[in-house]
């Protein structure tokens, strides 16, 4: 999976874990399949702040990655999910 794809797949599981939710829903089989897709192992104990925090980490390592090796001024850089 490309770094684009990538970013788009975690902007979507995001957007899954951090909405509004009652404080005893689990998250959904499918958002959980997702997020083991993405390589983070998650558990039906797992809290969703903890989720949504290393999902961020993640998104903001691969934007920076992708920043450094964009070309610097003068050079468009690639969007952003």
């Amino acid at each position: 999976m490309g770094e684009h794809e990538q970013l788009v797949q975690l902007g979507n599981v995001l957007s899954q874990v951090a909405r509004p939710h009652r404080v005893d829903d689990g998250l959904p089989d499918e958002v959980r399949a997702s997020l083991w897709q993405l390589g983070l192992a998650c558990g039906d104990r797992t809290p969703r702040e903890e989720l949504v925090a290393r999902l961020w980490a993640r998104k903001r390592s691969l934007l920076s990655a992708m920043q450094a090796g964009w070309g610097g001024p003068g050079v468009t850089p690639p969007t952003a999910a």
